[in-house]
């Protein structure tokens, strides 16, 4: 098998505006960087050119590298090779700690980076039974803190958990959470028990009063249900709020950007029904004040994210699909349509939405603005294992990994308008990431819209129908349909349930009035009579008539901003869109007195 790698750059016109929009604000943001490992291949790459940078790590003896992880800040990247660890810094490669440990599987830092801990599997020859789960000072490379943990998978790492400012860290050990002081991890501050207890999480952020963590314990036999909770510690005794659930033998829980409400994506093993091979799912909201309820969504539930900066979330479900957004009460806010959708992905500033149909689906993607409530574009990344968005809100990259999928392996860059900035084939290309950075050291830029051109040239075309040859030189001399942008296309099922502005829900169907001598058609009612025509007006000038209409056009709008701010004080979410609407209503009404004394 061939271990040559290949890339290839986009000939879209506008990958060419893609390089000159990252280029023109490189001076003010800095550059992304992702990092890759395949069989022969471990490198960094970083915008705006892409391909291996001979400035950062890169090996090929990738044999020797089993996995790659970045911190959460993206200051620092571990490479866990077979006998060792290697800890770099991110954007120098400066060597930070290097920690002899063989045959580590898995790897996290702590939130601050003071902390690396690792995990290797039980084994005779290294007698690490009670010694395969480690904590390791970062800056000193010693042992803080060791014992034993006989299984580990994807899902439970990692094991010990720290609040974001490493005050406080948990770990699960038999129905028991104990804490620790997070700096200095060994003796147990305190412990909550709780029958089956089977996973927990710590809130994100910084929080007033306490640490908040949630706990989740499955439906157990005799029909005892399942059940949520959420503490504050150091209060381990009495919970802040809870919620009960059958058909939940396992869980995730998902916090809010606040850290004051969780939703709980609920599983079982089988469907009792017969109606799913996989199980029955179910998705519940948990808030700090006790509200609790569930969404009653039916069918399978594949996939739900919180938008980064506000209440509102995201959920792909059912069969036939469905992609809706939800508000914290619980009420849809725009139906995505009815089109096969499994991954939700907002982008780090909140202003963009991808979703996408991957695994067993075609791995169609269409991108969404949600300051309108609009699709800006839609591509396909066929076969695609891994997607996330970089920090800068405009790329995201897609990448086919081995050995989920072993043909076709690498990685491909998209824009949200759907063209692909950088395409690279590696040969059993394992892993990728992104390195983390913050949104907020990147320029907010305005989303663009693809031209008809634009689209033309990078969309694919659609499957041709087969043309009798008697029939294809009529075809060809037919013109040609024109291309119609995704944002003048809303897909099946496509709904805002919000009220647009300007539409009242309370208006009649038929408002012209019925004359005061006459009755309506159709009822055996005389309407022979008439009300008498009104006296004839005096004509206008051309500007009085401008001057009415425009007057007309501004007491419309200020009535619509009133909706708007009685929706808002009644704690309607709004789109951004109208809320600057609202900001406007000065400048509205200063033009309308204006216009009414001339």
């Amino acid at each position: 098998m061939s271990t040559s790698t290949t890339s290839t750059a986009s000939t879209a016109p506008t990958t060419a505006n893609v390089a000159a929009d990252t280029s023109s604000s490189s001076s003010s943001s800095p550059s992304l960087q992702f990092t890759l490992r395949s069989k022969t291949v471990v490198q960094s790459q970083t915008s705006p050119a892409y391909g291996k940078n001979d400035k950062l790590y890169h090996s090929d003896q990738a044999q020797e590298c089993k996995h790659i992880e970045y911190s959460s800040d993206g200051a620092l990247i571990a490479y866990v090779h077979t006998t060792h660890i290697e800890v770099r810094r991110s954007e120098s490669c400066e060597v930070y700690a290097r920690i002899e440990r063989p045959n580590v599987s898995f790897v996290s830092f702590s939130p601050m980076n003071s902390f690396l801990l690792t995990w290797e599997r039980c084994s005779p020859e290294l007698n690490n039974n009670d010694s395969n789960l480690v904590v390791w000072d970062l800056v000193t490379c010693k042992v803080l803190h060791q014992t034993g943990q006989r299984y580990c998978n994807q899902d439970q790492w990692p094991l010990v958990r720290w609040t974001d400012d490493e005050m406080l860290a948990g770990r699960l050990v038999q129905n028991e959470i104990h804490f620790y002081n997070g700096r200095n991890i060994g003796l147990a501050a305190k412990k909550l028990r709780l029958p089956d207890l089977a996973s927990f999480e710590f809130a994100p952020g910084e929080q007033r009063g306490g640490y908040r963590f949630s706990v989740f314990v499955p439906e157990r036999k005799g029909a005892i249900p399942g059940m949520c909770r959420i503490y504050t510690y150091p209060n381990t005794n009495e919970h802040n709020s809870h919620i009960s659930f059958f058909k939940a033998n396992e869980a995730k829980m998902f916090w809010n950007c606040s850290g004051d409400a969780l939703l709980i994506h609920t599983a079982t093993d089988t469907d009792k029904t017969g109606k799913s091979y996989y199980g029955e799912t179910g998705l519940w909201y948990l808030s700090l004040d006790g509200t609790s309820f569930s969404l009653g969504i039916k069918g399978p539930i594949h996939d739900v994210k919180w938008a980064p900066h506000c209440n509102n979330f995201v959920v792909c479900y059912g069969n036939p699909f469905q992609s809706t957004m939800f508000n914290a009460k619980g009420a849809p806010i725009i139906d995505f349509g009815s089109l096969p959708r499994n991954t939700v992905r907002f982008s780090p500033n909140g202003k963009l939405l991808m979703l996408g149909g991957f695994g067993n689906l075609q791995g169609d993607m269409d991108f969404w603005d949600l300051t309108k409530f609009k699709r800006v574009a839609s591509t396909t990344a066929h076969c695609a294992v891994y997607t996330e968005w970089a920090a800068d809100s405009v790329h995201l990259l897609t990448a086919v990994l081995s050995p989920r999928i072993r043909v076709d392996n690498g990685v491909k860059l998209f824009r949200y308008d759907g063209s692909i900035v950088f395409k690279q084939d590696i040969p059993e290309l394992y892993q990728v990431l992104w390195r983390p950075q913050s949104a907020h050291a990147f320029a907010d830029l305005p989303i663009v819209y693809p031209s008809a051109t634009q689209l033309q040239q990078t969309s694919s075309p659609p499957p041709q129908k087969y043309t009798p040859p008697s029939l294809r030189a009529l075809q060809a001399a037919a013109p040609a349909k024109p291309v119609q942008s995704p944002s003048e296309i809303n897909p099946p099922g496509f709904k805002i349930h919000i009220p647009l502005t300007g539409a009242s829900s309370t208006s009649p169907t038929n408002t012209s009035p019925v004359p005061t001598g006459g009755r309506r058609r159709g009822a055996g009612i005389d309407t022979s009579t008439s009300a008498p025509k009104p006296a004839a007006q005096p004509q206008k000038s051309p500007a009085e008539e401008q001057r009415d209409k425009r007057i007309a056009v501004l007491e419309k709008k200020l009535k619509d901003i009133a909706d708007l701010k009685t929706r808002r004080d009644n704690g309607d979410p709004l789109p951004p869109k109208q809320l600057g609407i609202i900001e406007t209503e000065k400048k509205l009404q200063d033009e309308l007195d204006t216009l009414k004394k001339q």
